[in-house]
């Protein structure tokens, strides 16, 4: 504690940890000590995305069909990671706000899944979704590449921060129109403590899961416990590591978790109010691991999507089929616990290459 510069401690709860955590000022912490990154893009070889980009003779020529992704956040800007202002791969059109007024003073903003940039967690969206599909051919690095470049994405804006038992309605208005609009995959970086969960919500998880839509949630931090909706058992959990791949010291844990992904020091798109873009510094969060497994299904369902659909009568079973593989080619970490972090890292690479399982080890009956 005192080598960390702590000079006193309390012992709070989880309730009043998140409260703590809602309060903060993020323009007020010090800024984060270290070196630059040897590597900034470092989670993309963690992850084997460059292998796994190969199949489509690199990140240029990926064939995304179908393969849209939807994503549920604070929403978007018009971010040159994303292909603006010429050809933009986010699907403004589609994009939709259905807002939640809670926590800070930012309002819904203009609509569209627009970002207003209005509170504090300003830009969480477009950090969130560079790490999905982010590509600009001039950024750091040159170019800069999510784990599924210039993938389609819708976005829904619900809320202003990423702490949201006061959006839950929401939440599952933004699943049942992402589910409508067609989309394969859906990202939720955010979330909140799981004795809070309506039914509203579960049904909507449902709905979306009987449909064959991977839900890919962050499993949180910096409580231990897995927050909501990733704890439940028709989405998928995704813990942290670092880029030692370690476990991530601030990620939420526990049996709930189905893998884990690189969630420290993540280099991503960051924009300010006014229209000021750039990718200076890193973040941490579960966020970002959510972010490279939701890149991962896209993948998975762009080089696999016909095949897991002929093998398979039933769309829940696509949900369960990526799990199985996903769980079978990821890497154990270096003496992880039982039960802590899932089956490991992620491995991309593997992943697209692993053969599917059969329809009979997945069963008839959709899982409860």
């Amino acid at each position: 504690m005192r080598l960390a510069g702590a000079v006193d401690w309390q012992r709070v709860t989880e309730t009043e940890a998140l409260d703590l955590l809602l309060r903060r000022d993020p323009a007020l912490l010090p800024p984060k000590p270290g070196a630059p990154l040897a590597n900034p893009l470092w989670h993309l070889d963690m992850v084997r995305a460059r292998d796994a980009w190969g199949h489509w003779g690199g990140p240029e020529g990926i064939d995304w069909g179908t393969v849209r992704v939807g994503q549920i956040d604070t929403g978007y800007t018009s971010h040159p990671v994303f292909g603006f202002p010429d050809h933009p791969w986010i699907d403004s059109a589609g994009g939709q706000t259905i807002f939640a007024p809670g926590p800070g003073a930012g309002g819904a903003g203009p609509g569209s899944g627009i970002d207003p940039l209005q509170d504090q967690m300003d830009g969480h969206g477009t950090r969130v979704a560079s790490v999905i599909c982010g590509h600009d051919p001039v950024g750091p690095g040159s170019p800069y590449l999510g784990v599924a470049p210039r993938v389609p994405l819708v976005p829904v804006r619900i809320a202003n921060h990423v702490l949201i038992s006061h959006a839950q309605r929401e939440l599952a208005s933004a699943l049942d129109y992402l589910v409508g609009a067609g989309v394969s995959v859906i990202n939720l970086s955010m979330g909140f403590l799981p004795r809070l969960q309506m039914g509203v919500l579960d049904r909507a998880i449902d709905r979306a899961y009987e449909a064959g839509v991977i839900f890919v949630c962050a499993a949180g931090q910096p409580l231990s416990s897995v927050i909501s909706p990733a704890h439940g058992r028709r989405t998928i959990a995704v813990a942290g590591c670092t880029r030692d791949g370690v476990p991530w010291g601030e990620s939420a844990y526990g049996s709930a978790v189905d893998w884990t992904a690189p969630a420290s020091a993540i280099s991503r798109a960051q924009t300010s109010p006014g229209g000021h873009f750039g990718y200076a510094g890193t973040g941490d969060g579960t966020s970002y691991a959510a972010a490279v497994t939701s890149a991962a299904a896209a993948l998975w369902l762009a080089r696999r999507g016909l095949e897991v659909k002929a093998a398979y009568p039933h769309p829940w079973q696509w949900v369960e089929a990526f799990k199985v593989v996903a769980k079978a080619t990821a890497k154990p970490m270096p003496n992880q616990r039982p039960g802590s972090f899932g089956a490991g890292i992620l491995d991309i690479g593997a992943l697209l290459d692993e053969a599917l399982p059969p329809a009979s080890a997945l069963g008839i009956e959709a899982p409860a």
